[in-house]
């Protein structure tokens, strides 16, 4: 089954549009129905064989046609005044938050406010006030820090266009554990996204060093050889592992010491995100033991 991706021009959530039967290209614009905005314009990124991530899904409606994009220019403009007012209501009243973005889909029948915000915050005053001035209803949408780089955009460190604006469906959960589990200087700071949250390209990696899994932690102690020695590093990427004997460092080939098979492992711990630390083969023998 073929999906038709699209993307939202208010927060670069990325769907799928459902009962299409037009042959749609990359960076078409179509109308679209969906529960929260009535109708607005999304922008089309091509069909894919997956689901969107998020679970977002759009009626398709038509075309935009140069009526619609009238309006859209339309909205706009008024949304950027939205914007003014509503900055400059919040600091009138003293409100503790930080305003992003208004938006005013197709159907005109709302404004949408997207704004972040350290602790909850009473804005029915502000939602009264708002509504009064531009007589639409007002929906104000907390999100969160990455969610508003992905609205906004930013420069990421390496000097591209984030990864959540370009073509990220979710966040990861990222640690600092994926820091050291990458062979990476444990040094927060040097990883840190313009969201001020470790950066997602991290979680791109991580299928790479699933194979650190398979082994004991750094440090214990293993049996290769009939030789016991302490583990030092393993390189996933060079496919090596460093083990330090009494005499002398050795590296080692993983293919060499892990069981035959052991790609099998990989491929299931890819599915649950790589968190056992043992390969149970099925009548596999072992060239490597763990001493406690």
């Amino acid at each position: 089954m073929n999906y038709i991706k699209v993307k939202s021009l208010d927060t670069n959530k990325i769907g799928v549009l459902e009962d299409c039967r037009e042959e749609l290209k990359r960076d078409d614009v179509v109308v679209i129905e969906s529960e929260e905005k009535g109708e607005d314009v999304v922008r089309v990124l091509g069909p894919s064989k997956e689901d969107a991530l998020t679970g977002i899904r759009y009626k398709f409606v038509r075309r935009a046609t140069d009526e619609d994009f009238r309006v859209l220019s339309k909205n706009e403009k008024e949304s950027k005044k939205a914007y003014e007012t509503c900055k400059r209501k919040i600091k009138e009243q003293g409100l503790d938050m930080h305003l992003l973005k208004a938006y005013i889909p197709l159907s005109s029948k709302k404004i949408f406010f997207y704004y972040t915000a350290e602790d909850r915050v009473d804005f029915r005053k502000l939602v009264r006030e708002l509504a009064r001035i531009f007589r639409k209803r007002i929906e104000m949408r907390q999100v969160g820090v990455r969610d508003a780089v992905q609205i906004l955009g930013w420069v990421g460190l390496c000097g591209e266009v984030p990864c959540c604006m370009r073509f990220m469906e979710r966040f990861d959960s990222i640690s600092l554990r994926d820091i050291e589990e990458q062979n990476l200087p444990l040094s927060p700071s040097k990883f840190t996204g313009p969201c001020g949250r470790l950066v997602c390209c991290l979680s791109f990696e991580k299928d790479n060093y699933i194979v650190k899994h398979l082994l004991p932690e750094r440090g214990s102690e293993i049996c290769i050889d009939k030789k016991v020695g302490r583990l030092l590093e393993v390189d996933p990427l060079r496919n090596t592992l460093l083990v330090q004997f009494e005499d002398r460092a050795k590296e080692f080939n993983l293919e060499e010491i892990l069981p035959k098979g052991y790609e099998r492992a990989i491929k299931s711990c890819q599915s649950c995100g790589g968190c056992c630390r043992r390969f149970a083969g099925d009548k596999v023998e072992y060239e490597i033991a763990t001493h406690n």
